[in-house]
């Protein structure tokens, strides 16, 4: 069977004291892809012998992720044998709360995330009349907005129908929050809220990561998939500092990745905003207010 793309293998590991998970990852663009994967269980298994620990078969699970097209072209992965272990690869698996399907579409990560938030949001509704505002802002905010902000970058070039049930969940929160009616419109809520719509959200969550990229070269695996861009000839754009490279995306599946959503997020920003690299804190505020004024002023 020819490749496919990349299998991560997530395993459930027992201890007497605790019970935790270790993840690998390979590309399977290598024909030998499987039997290094293999060995490098079996290496991780001696490991875990030898400092007290075993692996939990039950726990096993692994998942196959490429393009769909790709997938459909390169047939089925139905299992994937590790020593005496045989993993059946899933649909999706979720890794520290996100919910990770085999096309990176996300669709049952949003599912997931929009059906714990309405869960909160009917329980704020019975409150509402009984607690002030900024009471209720806080708890919309944390119970809520923490939902959906968290791990939020990985949704930048997600589909517009996940978008919009994201930012559905938040217009209700919004409407409840601020006590207005459905039928009011929800941009000037938003505004006095100071609430930034979830597209925006998403942008402001990449550029601040690539902020603390480019500024602590930190962590090593995610520095090195981005550079700054050297202009071969003088150009207007030229004056600008700290400007990345974006690299060539054939596919729309390629273009969400790090290494080209942070320099299209990045360079899109003003010139106050990348040519000032001394604060987070600095940058963090510019960035909210940039994003505040294209939503709202206009």
């Amino acid at each position: 069977m020819a490749p496919i793309a990349t299998v991560i293998a997530g395993f459930g590991i027992c201890h007497s004291q605790y019970a935790d998970d270790t993840q690998l990852y390979i590309s399977l663009k290598d024909p030998n892809a499987l039997p290094l994967l293999s060995l490098c269980f079996e290496t991780v298994h001696k490991w875990f012998s030898l400092n007290g620990l075993s692996m939990n078969s039950t726990k096993s699970e692994a998942i196959v992720i490429g393009t769909g097209a790709r997938q459909r072209s390169e047939g089925i992965l139905h299992t994937i044998d590790l020593g005496n272990v045989q993993i059946q690869p899933s649909n999706s698996v979720k890794s520290l709360g996100v919910t990770i399907d085999s096309t990176l579409s996300f669709d049952a990560h949003v599912d997931n995330v929009c059906k714990a938030s309405y869960f909160h949001i009917r329980a704020l509704r019975h409150v509402r009349k009984r607690i002030p505002e900024s009471v209720a802002l806080t708890i919309a905010s944390s119970m809520v907005g923490a939902r959906l902000d968290y791990c939020n970058a990985v949704l930048y070039g997600t589909s517009k129908s996940n978008i919009q049930k994201l930012q559905r969940v938040q217009n209700s929160l919004a409407r409840i929050v601020a006590g207005t009616r459905r039928s009011d419109r929800i941009t000037p809520v938003l505004a006095r809220l100071h609430w930034l719509k979830i597209a925006d959200r998403v942008n402001y969550k990449v550029a601040l990561l690539t902020f603390k990229v480019v500024t602590s070269q930190k962590p090593d695996y995610l520095f090195d998939l981005i550079r700054f861009n050297i202009p071969v000839r003088q150009l207007r754009s030229s004056d600008r500092q700290n400007r990345l490279y974006i690299g060539a995306s054939k596919t729309v599946f390629a273009s969400r990745a790090f290494c080209y959503a942070a320099p299209t997020v990045w360079n899109k920003l003003p010139c106050e905003l990348t040519d000032d690299l001394s604060s987070l804190n600095i940058f963090r505020r510019k960035l909210k207010t940039h994003l505040y004024r294209n939503a709202f002023s206009r």
